[in-house]
């Protein structure tokens, strides 16, 4: 757990975290000429990160996990539709496995914060190699994936630390904002810090692990939702990634519909929606989905998915919903059941959209020609193969579902 230290931070200034551009107490001996190894404070700076510079974006990142509050934090980040990084100590992953590959099947980046939060200053050079590699082949069993990043536990580092990380062919990876969130100065508190504090390109540090983690959970809504309200799209660090613009719903009722609900905003365009009689969801191409007035049941969000989401549909008894890819795979929630669909079977033209038919629990997708996909569900006809000339969008299947 990053607990108060007389070193911490001894080698940036700022307060509350925001990073000092140069490196202080890099003093140790190094080969003539040979630059001194610095460590990453900013989303460009990250591996992938490039794409960042100049945009309006923050990364929320937790530290110290995985641990009981792991689960919490990941519930919020995908009601949220929000890209996070995770930085695991390795006896946690030991402890905990489940959550690792939690958040790693979620499509977060899981990255290296040693194996028992020493103080690497303070180890010799074999015990530093230890707590990498030893963290690095913990996290690559788990995920099938090796960490791109290493943050030094308490962020504390020199040049020495700093070039064993490099050798391992890892970033150091530091933040630029700091809310010490694992001191519990309360919800309030943490909250107006991160939000205080924030500018383009951020690194936000809190914990999902290290001791009770109540108040970071009850914060991250308040800061995911203040934070979009400042026109920030948020990014993951140490992976690549493309940068989107922040996109805000604009639902409208008609009829016996239900009434809009607060506006959402994705980091992806929104792309269906399907409804029931309290309420609707709203799914973005990325996968994401909020829920206004009825249950969230999961999204793709975070998955690499080969084509992006295109539709959804609600379960007739409204307890679960389907997403459609563009490439007419299926992907089911709730007690939406799955019955098949043209996910590799590579239809002429996209898929656009996909209705329920309430009569079976079944479904059909729609292609951009006018196809027609049944699965459990009668097939009436379609354009599918006649030369219209016309583009569809399956405007009448989403309203069908509303």
């Amino acid at each position: 757990m990053d607990m108060p230290s007389s070193k911490r931070r001894t080698v940036r200034l700022g307060a509350l975290g925001v990073a000092a551009a140069s490196l202080l107490g890099a003093t140790a001996a190094q080969a003539p000429g040979a630059p001194t190894p610095q460590p990453a404070f900013y989303t460009w700076q990250a591996p992938g990160g490039g794409s960042t510079t100049g945009h309006r974006v923050i990364a929320l990142t937790f530290d110290d996990g995985p641990g009981p509050f792991t689960p919490q934090v990941l519930s919020v980040l995908e009601r949220y539709d929000v890209p996070a990084t995770f930085f695991e100590i390795g006896e946690n992953v030991a402890e905990y496995p489940q959550y690792t590959k939690m958040v790693a099947s979620a499509g977060y980046p899981v990255e290296d914060h040693t194996w028992s939060h020493p103080d690497l200053a303070t180890l010799s050079a074999a015990q530093v190699d230890a707590q990498i590699a030893r963290t690095q082949q913990a996290i690559r069993s788990l995920t099938g994936d090796t960490p791109a990043c290493l943050r030094p536990p308490d962020d504390i580092w020199n040049s020495t630390v700093l070039g064993q990380i490099a050798g391992h062919g890892l970033t150091a990876m530091s933040y630029s904002i700091d809310p010490r969130d694992w001191s519990m100065p309360g919800v309030t508190v943490i909250v107006s810090r991160v939000l205080g504090a924030a500018f383009p390109g951020a690194v936000v540090d809190m914990h999902d692990g290290g001791g009770t983690r109540s108040e970071t959970v009850a914060a991250l809504p308040r800061i995911i939702t203040g934070l979009r309200a400042k026109g920030y799209a948020f990014v993951s660090i140490c992976d690549s990634q493309a940068v989107a613009s922040p996109q805000t719903s604009a639902v409208h009722a008609f009829g016996h519909a239900p009434a809009p609900g607060t506006p959402s905003t994705s980091d992806t365009p929104y792309a269906g929606a399907a409804g029931t009689s309290g309420g609707y969801w709203l799914a973005a191409s990325g996968g994401g989905v909020a829920a206004s007035g009825v249950p969230f049941y999961g999204s793709t969000r975070g998955r690499h998915l080969s084509r992006p989401i295109v539709g959804m549909a609600a379960t007739p008894d409204g307890h679960g919903y389907w997403l459609v890819a563009a490439d007419g795979g299926i992907f089911s929630f709730g007690d939406a059941r799955y019955y098949g669909s043209m996910g590799g079977r590579r239809p002429s033209r996209p898929v656009v959209g996909m209705a329920t038919d309430t009569a079976t629990g079944g479904y059909w997708e729609v292609a951009a020609d006018g196809g027609v996909f049944s699965f459990h569900a009668p097939f009436y006809g379609s354009t599918g193969g006649q030369a219209t000339g016309d583009r569809f969008f399956a405007k009448w299947f989403s309203i069908s579902v509303l």
